[in-house]
């Protein structure tokens, strides 16, 4: 369906060597108006129904993530050249579900159907004791022309994400070429899915569920019990955002809030007016205030053999490739910024990630303390939890991970019982701040990633939203969302006082605070008085009060009783 220009530009930069297409220069916004980086030697196509076909040296592929595969996987060195004698002992495997169908669809609608009844993907219950087995039913999505909001959605036999027939056969030659490496060769994945050696688990959604099926089959072919994957419940899931945390919306708010981010926005201005015009997202905030939408939109399409978009009350506006690249060049900076150069990368990682993290930690530790019997553990996940994970492991620059994106963590037990660690990124030894993670102790690692698992997020991150945040990236109008959603200490009237962290408190009132911070300014400065110091005053719009204000201080939390009376 992709026609030969599109093919030729999205084939990338030829002089990149393959894992250089990884880590891209992505510390300035330049990377992202610079046309001549292209996908920087990245891929962005895939057949629609049939598996994707490997690069020969591993390149960066969203549409299918290189993984370890018998061609191009090798030994860590020590254990290579025979100076250490080792044996794998353990592998924690972590992987984003394959190909999909987008989440976003254009406001405007779409110019093409999405058809997927090349794939039944079955949604039944068993019981699990001796009764009458289910009939196999399977969901099949279906377009009703007499439904009014078609008109300005996508006609088609798809749910918006479902895993596509690509995807599924994706994750077949996935578990396929894990059973070569670490089955075959390594001997550590055993013949049949033993539950004492090995451990599955995805999110609740259906997209892992299938990729799980997918890659299970291709790991043991031969294999027709039922196979669990574990699950914890959605509301309190440690993947894929599942339990609760009112921090998280405050530090996006603050990476989102930088000099660096709004200088990303203001290059990349002229681009996001023209698609919004396009496809009537100009008062959608979500598709217009960075490039998660649209990025989505367009690699879903791209991966499953569609064309790009154009509009549907004009077919002749039409994305062009090169504005595409420009598209998946600002989403790759956007992850970069988000989970790597910003100042508060790491206190989102905790609050995303840090509990799955700490779950990763444990498990290695019991493998070191020989408390353990698992050998596997596979983890279907998203790119939401791919991202912080690689984030903490200090990944020198960070693209978007792809689909069936992954990471291993493998432990090697030594002749002297010693336990060392290697950590793959899409098949081969990650690039890290902390050097490439090709042969280190167990203990290091350990120690790379448990500053990022938090003591007791349930009550610092529930009470106290700005733990350990920075104050000076967040907007005015962020620090004012909180009167309303973070612990309240008094509230006397018109004013409110909360708790913003261990160390902050917040007023909020009348138009007698900015006179009241002034007057709190002169008396902290003054020797031997003890007073709150104030951190910020400022007002904001709102038209529900009289003065069409609304007004702030954010000042110490010491004492701060005697400053609402």
């Amino acid at each position: 369906m992709l026609s030969l220009g599109l093919t030729l530009l999205f084939s990338g930069t030829a002089t990149l060597a393959s894992r250089d297409t990884f880590y891209p220069p992505l510390n300035h916004s330049t990377f992202i108006t610079n046309t001549s980086y292209g996908t920087y030697g990245g891929i962005y196509t895939a057949p629609a129904e049939s598996a994707s076909s490997p690069s020969a040296d591993d390149v960066y592929n969203y549409c299918s993530m290189p993984h370890p595969r018998g061609e191009t996987y090798s030994l860590p060195p020590p254990v290579a050249n025979h100076s250490i004698k080792a044996k794998l002992v353990y592998l924690e495997y972590l992987q984003r579900h394959q190909r999909r169908t987008p989440y976003n669809i254009l406001p405007g609608g779409e110019n093409q159907e999405y058809n997927c009844d090349n794939l039944d993907p079955h949604v039944y219950a068993a019981p699990a004791s001796q009764h009458p087995p289910p009939v196999a039913v399977y969901g099949q999505a279906y377009s009703d022309p007499t439904n009014p909001y078609l008109t300005t959605y996508v006609n088609g036999s798809c749910q918006y994400p479902q895993l596509t027939l690509g995807g599924l056969l994706d994750g077949y030659e996935h578990g396929r070429d894990l059973r070569a490496v670490y089955g075959r060769r390594l001997g550590l994945i055993p013949s049949n899915p033993d539950q004492k050696k090995v451990w599955f688990r995805s999110s609740s959604s259906t997209l892992t569920q299938g990729s799980a099926g997918a890659v299970l089959r291709g790991l043991w072919p031969e294999y027709h019990e039922p196979i669990p994957v574990h699950q914890q419940a959605s509301a309190v899931d440690t993947v894929n955002r599942g339990f609760p945390c009112s921090a998280r919306n405050t530090l996006l708010s603050a990476i989102q809030s930088t000099a660096e981010w709004n200088e990303h926005l203001t290059v990349t201005q002229a681009l996001r007016d023209k698609l919004a015009t396009m496809f009537d997202a100009q008062d959608e905030s979500a598709w217009t205030s960075n490039f998660d939408h649209f990025a989505d939109n367009f690699q879903a399409r791209l991966c499953n053999g569609y064309r790009l978009p154009c509009r549907v009350q004009d077919r002749t506006q039409c994305v062009a490739a090169a504005e595409a690249d420009e598209v998946f060049r600002a989403g790759d900076w956007e992850y970069n910024y988000i989970w790597r150069r910003s100042a508060n990368a790491t206190r989102y990682i905790q609050v995303i990630e840090g509990l799955f993290i700490g779950e990763i930690v444990r498990k290695l530790e019991a493998v070191a303390e020989g408390a353990s019997k698992l050998v596997y553990s596979h983890n279907f996940v998203h790119d939401g939890d791919i991202s912080p994970i690689l984030g903490a492991l200090g990944i020198t620059v960070m693209r978007w991970p792809g689909m069936g994106s992954n990471i291993a963590f493998e432990v090697w037990k030594t002749s002297t019982s010693e336990y060392f660690a290697r950590v793959l990124y899409s098949g081969h030894a990650i690039e890290t701040i902390h050097g490439r993670l090709d042969w280190i102790p167990l203990s290091k690692l350990v120690d790379i990633l448990r500053p990022f698992i938090p003591e007791d997020i349930k009550s610092i991150y529930r009470a106290f939203p700005l733990h350990r945040a920075g104050l000076h990236s967040l907007s005015d109008e962020s620090l004012a969302t909180h009167l309303n959603s973070a612990a309240v200490l008094y509230d006397l009237g018109q004013m409110t006082v909360v708790r913003l962290s261990k160390d902050l408190g917040l007023k909020g009132g009348g138009n007698m605070l900015p006179c009241e911070a002034e007057v709190l300014r002169i008396v902290a400065s003054k020797p031997g008085i003890r007073a709150p110091r104030v951190h910020r005053s400022f007002q904001v719009a709102d038209d529900k009060r009289h003065s069409g204000t609304m007004d702030y201080i954010v000042m110490d939390y010491i004492n701060i009783r005697s400053t609402s009376r």
